[in-house]
């Protein structure tokens, strides 16, 4: 009887370690699963930021440069002696 009660004793004891293993194993993987869809929202998050984004100074300074250097570009033409475009009555 003490022999079947020693066996029975130690199976449990296995048993238990062995689903203590696997609900750790399950956790860490919950958990890195958990981490890895974190970091994928916050890439989104980052990414919606950026292309949703509205003009930015440097970008309208950037236009504002570029009308400058056109209305440049007509008065030194102009200054030449032509006209920078045709007039629309002509």
């Amino acid at each position: 009887m003490k022999k079947l009660d020693a066996r029975m004793k130690e199976r449990e004891k296995f048993r238990e370690m062995e689903h203590n293993k696997i609900l750790q194993r399950y956790q860490n993987v919950k958990k890195e699963i958990e981490n890895q869809q974190k970091i994928e929202q916050q890439k989104r998050e980052r990414q919606y930021k950026v292309s949703s984004r509205p003009q930015t100074a440097q970008s309208s300074r950037s236009t504002m440069s570029m009308s400058k250097m056109q209305s440049t570009s007509k008065l030194q033409s102009t200054v030449k002696g032509k006209p920078a475009s045709k007039p629309s009555h002509m």
